[in-house]
């Protein structure tokens, strides 16, 4: 499960991502509307997240004004997380298209909780599995089986996986990769051919059709040879 936290008090998102990374939720950080922004330029990830958590006070904006702007994808479920109590707040909130509202201060797993209801919620409204050939990803559950073989895989495997999977048949290129897997990292070349391998190798053993190609030019993509 992947959500962005929008939230400018770096105190209270640490203790955030530290408990929601234990509940095996993986967390984008973004301290304010700005921060955000170039989030969704940098990663394109804003149609990828489960949920979204935003204060309603930033220092440059309003999280009201992120919901009301189109980088947060469209059917994303969005929950407020602030100190605005008054009903005014709350009722804008909702009409921007919030779906759900928890005020400070607030139980860590009561936070977690309502997340995995908001995203169980979209998965099951969406659909959130993918299928090509005999491999089947489930998102939410982060499984992913080859006929009858679960693949084991690390982190950022699946972070891969999971890239490729939801903008399949269309490729996505080395720079999307880096940006999605280390944002905040420079990556050589050496590290970024093992993560290819590594999965590719997971993917398709002795047998089985080869779904992870190689794209001279555009990148990388998950398609069989007939598409």
């Amino acid at each position: 499960m992947l959500v962005l936290l929008v939230e400018d008090d770096t105190v209270l998102a640490a203790q955030l991502i530290d408990f929601l990374q234990h509940e095996n939720i993986e967390v984008d950080y973004a301290s304010s509307v700005r921060s955000a922004q170039e989030i969704a330029g940098q990663t394109k990830r804003y149609s990828r997240y489960d949920a979204v958590i935003l204060d309603m006070d930033l220092p440059d904006g309003t999280g009201l004004s992120l919901v009301k702007s189109d980088i947060i994808g469209e059917g994303v479920p969005v929950l407020f997380c602030t100190a605005a109590t008054a009903l005014e707040d709350k009722l804008a909130a909702f009409s921007a298209g919030a779906l759900d509202y928890i005020t400070k201060p607030f139980d860590l797993p009561e936070l977690a909780v309502r997340l995995k209801i908001l995203a169980k919620k979209q998965s099951v409204q969406q659909g959130n599995t993918f299928e090509i050939d005999t491999l089947v990803i489930d998102f939410f559950a982060k499984i992913a089986r080859r006929g009858e073989r679960i693949l084991v895989l690390s982190p950022q495997q699946w972070q891969l996986l999971e890239l490729l999977a939801k903008h399949s048949p269309s490729p996505v290129n080395k720079e999307q990769i880096l940006a999605h897997i280390w944002p905040d990292k420079d990556v050589n070349n050496n590290m970024y051919k093992s993560l290819v391998t590594r999965l590719r190798k997971n993917i398709s053993k002795a047998g089985e059709q080869e779904l992870l190609q190689t794209l001279k030019g555009q990148g990388l993509v998950m398609r069989t040879y007939a598409e």
